[in-house]
């Protein structure tokens, strides 16, 4: 009987070492990212004869379709209690979508941090995510759904899972 109590207790004890570790070594490890600029149509290859037509403003008849999307941009604010947030957000049009930028961001470390985009006055549970946080510092690129209109959805948050935590929040605003 000794042995079993033995076993169980080791293996409760390990188990809450595990869980600690995942809530608390975040304070102390830094992830670093660094990625660059998502591709846009002006970095595809253009033939020597279209070079010309390529550089030329679009026909006023296109203005509507241009018009469309508004380039937003906005600065990282400090989160709840202590947590540190700083950077720059802003919008990035590419082949395959439109991208939120963060550059010089740094949060502060958290165990399961993620990406939000919530309306004002929103939880941010009840907005949408764009995925976990790829690194607590560094410039990094979030893929926005096509159905998500950022002049409505125009908070960035940077909101920690574990801990109903946010460590950061930006305002999108017209460039």
């Amino acid at each position: 009987m000794r042995t079993v109590t033995k076993v169980i207790l080791g293996i409760v004890g390990v188990a809450v070492l595990l869980i600690g570790w995942w809530l608390i070594s975040p304070l102390f490890l830094e992830e670093t990212v660094d990625e660059g600029l998502p591709p846009t149509s002006l970095d595809t290859t253009v033939e020597e004869g279209e070079a010309e037509e390529a550089t030329e403003p679009p026909a006023s008849e296109d203005d509507g379709a241009a018009t469309e999307f508004t380039d937003l941009a906005g600065v990282f604010m400090d989160g709840e209690k202590n947590y540190e947030t700083s950077g720059n957000i802003q919008t990035i049009r590419a082949e395959d979508g439109v991208y939120l930028r963060f550059e010089d961001f740094q949060t502060t470390n958290g165990p399961d941090l993620f990406v939000y985009l919530i309306q004002p006055g929103m939880e941010t549970t009840e907005g949408i995510s764009l995925g976990s946080l790829k690194g607590n510092t560094g410039n990094q690129n979030y893929l926005v759904p096509e159905d998500v209109e950022l002049t409505q959805y125009s908070t960035v948050v940077i909101w920690c899972r574990a801990f109903d935590a946010t460590f950061g929040t930006g305002e999108l605003n017209p460039q």
